[in-house]
């Protein structure tokens, strides 16, 4: 998937589905840069809860309810 098609669930409950077969659910988050104001997390990359990973790796997404 490209960034700026996940960049639209950013701040929504999601599931995703990654090229591996995992699936994550939970609320997107993105870090722009590294910073303190992002808790020094890798920059440029999309996080649910701590797990965090690249939009190449992301086959599908989808939002839900929660």
């Amino acid at each position: 998937m490209i960034i700026i098609d996940l960049l639209e669930y950013v701040g929504k409950n999601v599931r995703l589905y990654f090229i591996d077969g995992s699936i994550r659910e939970g609320l997107l988050e993105y870090v722009p840069s590294y910073s303190e104001v992002f808790n020094y997390k890798r920059p440029k990359h999309f996080y649910i809860n701590d797990y965090g990973f690249r939009s190449y790796n992301v086959e599908k997404a989808e939002e839900i309810e929660g």
